[in-house]
This record gives structure tokens, C-alpha cells and sequence, in this order.
């Protein structure tokens, strides 16, 4: 399953870092997904979902494969120093899922291609 961030986010932004497939926005900073790419907007506020949030991290579930394949636990939940991150039963997917997404999202784009600023 996906993962979420709740309430008590002290939006140190240490998830956002560790995050290989670019998961992870800060709070009020949008995004929109192009051509099976999400990118982050600064102005654009139109695009809200569920997980979308003015007051801490956030995370899209269709970027999050809780990094299956590349470490054995996910790296946001290693560097989050208040265990802020947990999983998120509204978007639930197997660990089957979750590989098949890995290498969706590694075929879609190179990881040094998710970064993009304000």
C-alpha cells in the first residue's frame, strides 16, 4: 500500500530528500501529472486530491512503490524523525502491485529526471 503523512509533520523535509521517485511535495506546492510525469507547480492550486496539503508533506499514491525493489524498507520512514508516515488503507496495494508500479515508474522516466524545483 501507499504510504501517508498525518498530522505532527514538523515539515523538517527529510522524506522529501530520500524520496526516489518524487513522491513526496512540500506543503502548498502543487503538481500535475503530464505525459505519466508529475511535475510541481508554484501557482497553480487547482489540482487537489485526497493527500493534498497546505499544512505538511505530502505524498501521491501513484508515485509511492514504498521503495519495493530498491531498499528493504521504505527511506521515507527511515529518516522521518517522528514517525509522521504511515500507511495509507485508502489507497491499499499489494506488494505485487507495488513492484509492478516500480518498474511502471522506471520505464516512464530516469530518476534524475523527477526533480524539479521553484
Amino acid at each position: 500500500m501507499a504510504l501517508k503523512i498525518i498530522d505532527g509533520c514538523i515539515n523538517c523535509g527529510a522524506c522529501e530528500v530520500e524520496c526516489p521517485y518524487g513522491a513526496i511535495f512540500p506543503p502548498g506546492v502543487n503538481w500535475r501529472r503530464v505525459q505519466n510525469k508529475y511535475l510541481r507547480f508554484c501557482e497553480d492550486r487547482s489540482v487537489k486530491d485526497q493527500f493534498y496539503s497546505d499544512t505538511h508533506y505530502y505524498i501521491v499514491p501513484d508515485e509511492c512503490t514504498e521503495c519495493k525493489g530498491l531498499t528493504d524498507y521504505a527511506r521515507c520512514l527511515m529518516t522521518c524523525p517522528l514517525d509522521v508516515i504511515v500507511p495509507d488503507v485508502e489507497h491499499w496495494e499489494s506488494e505485487e502491485h507495488l513492484y509492478a508500479k516500480k518498474g511502471y515508474l522506471d520505464k516512464m522516466y530516469p530518476l534524475e529526471d523527477l526533480e524539479l524545483t521553484c
